[in-house]
């Protein structure tokens, strides 16, 4: 019986020391897991907040696109405007350019009819001039040959 109560009492203190460490593994797996939780914790605490300033970060970029599309629109309107403008301009240049074309053509027609004028011109104050010392001569026998006005002799009588 002694035998069988130090049997037994070793049995117990091998449960209790079985136990006991067992516990003790336990208590060690939990403090490691608390710890690992903890960083975890930590890590998900970190990624949150970083999420948080990504979010805030692309709320920024978000306004700031906004700003530009909205600019980005504002200038493609002006260019716009502006190829308007510069196609009512170039019709104007294109118009003034056709004008200008008709205008030295008919410029050109003048100074050609002009020489040619002149040269008339001068070519009758020429046959003008040899025709004046004849003329003379002519008049003064056309005075002598020519009868009175018929009309002027009319009314006398």
């Amino acid at each position: 019986m002694k035998t069988r109560k130090i049997a037994l009492l070793v049995i117990g203190l091998a449960m209790a020391a079985i136990t006991g460490v067992y516990a003790q593994s336990k208590k060690e797996k939990i403090e490691l897991l608390t710890r690992k939780v903890d960083s975890l914790e930590k890590a998900l605490s970190a990624k949150n907040e970083s999420v948080v300033q990504l979010q805030i970060k692309s709320a920024r970029l978000e306004g700031v696109a906004d700003a530009h599309n909205e600019e980005i629109k504002r200038l493609e309107n002006k260019a716009d405007s502006l190829k308007g403008a510069l196609i009512a301009r170039n019709l104007t240049v294109e118009s003034q350019a056709s004008k200008i074309a008709q205008l030295n053509d008919d410029s050109t027609t003048l100074r050609a009819q002009l020489k040619e004028w002149t040269a008339r011109n001068a070519a009758l104050l020429s046959e003008l001039e040899s025709l004046k010392p004849k003329q003379a001569e002519s008049t003064t026998t056309a005075k002598a040959a020519k009868p009175a006005d018929p009309l002027k002799e009319e009314s006398k009588n």
